[in-house]
């Protein structure tokens, strides 16, 4: 393994040498990792599973070429095609449907293009990078997310993603499935985009929000599912997610006294993390696009260390 790492950490701080990438940034190592080249390319998969690294980190820079925009792409980009409500555009790849956007004609089908060739390429990285959980995953939604984290009010605290939170959806039950986000920071500007990673990472999140979180109702399952209020039958794992995600938003006090580092993604920069384990928080940048993955617990190197099977613990029930 030694040798196809290039992460040379000094200080508490993770250098990055990656070829065209070289000396551009500097990311703080609390929870990150770098790694040069995909398995595939070393040539014996097995030996060079990443998996343990990702699992246990969080969160990891991936040593690849950046997504590249084509010509006319980067006006895309810009903010009057949103529709004023949704922090997000969003892009569901099996269906081609485009939400939080407004434009029409030829500008609509160019977003459809370009965020259908970010699914396939993000995908084409999890199957180089991480073939054990290629055949098991489930492509989730693509996003592109071009508003100015710093300069632009969030739409809601619930929906502020400058607060620490553990990813967990609403509407979109995971049942115990982990949430692993690709991102490539797209910004035309060049700028870096920037993120605060709590320090002591699920469990330490888990154990402060146990008592503010809940399991189902009897029958609540049921009735969500029934309103349409949630495309799948929701679980106890699921509830107790959201739950801490929510209290986790409104707690002043942690928000402004939690011990976090904080990691500054170059523009041209690739990265992975599974939302559903770090605490993390946008602090700046703008333009990023990001597909999301389901990948099933027993497809993880250590299924026992997934968020599933901690709260398990902590509660001393199963929850999926």
């Amino acid at each position: 393994m030694a040798g196809e790492w290039l992460a040379l950490q000094v200080q508490g701080v993770v250098r990055l040498d990656m070829g065209s990438m070289e000396a551009r940034s500097e990311i703080d190592a609390a929870h990150v990792a770098a790694v040069a080249r995909a398995p595939a390319e070393v040539g014996d998969s097995a030996a060079h599973d990443l998996r343990p690294l990702l699992e246990r980190d969080g969160v990891l820079v991936l040593g690849t070429e950046p997504f590249q925009l084509r010509p006319g792409e980067l006006a895309l980009t810009q903010r009057q095609w949103g529709d004023g409500r949704s922090k997000n555009w969003s892009y569901n790849p099996q269906t081609r449907e485009l939400d939080g956007v407004v434009a029409g004609g030829e500008a609509i089908t160019a977003l459809r293009d370009l965020m259908s060739r970010y699914a396939c390429w993000a995908r084409g990285l999890i199957k180089d990078y991480f073939p054990a959980y290629d055949d098991t995953l489930e492509p989730g939604r693509t996003s592109l997310r071009p508003r100015s984290v710093q300069d632009e009010p969030p739409i809601s605290r619930r929906k502020d993603d400058r607060s620490l939170h553990l990813d967990a959806f609403t509407s979109q039950p995971v049942r115990g499935r982990r949430i692993l986000r690709l991102f490539c920071n797209i910004d035309p500007s060049g700028a870096a985009r920037a993120w605060a990673i709590a320090d002591g990472g699920f469990e330490d999140f888990a154990r402060r929000f146990r008592s503010r979180a809940r399991r189902l109702l009897p029958g609540e399952a049921a009735i969500l599912e029934g309103l349409a209020l949630t495309k799948c039958r929701r679980t106890d794992y699921d509830q107790i997610m959201l739950t801490m995600h929510d209290a986790a938003k409104r707690d002043r006090d942690y928000q402004r006294t939690a011990p976090r580092r904080f990691v500054s993604f170059p523009a041209g920069c690739t990265w992975l993390a599974f939302t559903d384990q770090t605490p993390h928080a946008a602090v700046s940048g703008q333009c990023a696009l990001e597909q999301t993955f389901y990948v099933p617990v027993e497809a993880l190197a250590d299924p026992a260390h997934s968020p599933l099977r901690s709260l398990e613990r902590l509660w001393g029930a199963a929850l999926d």
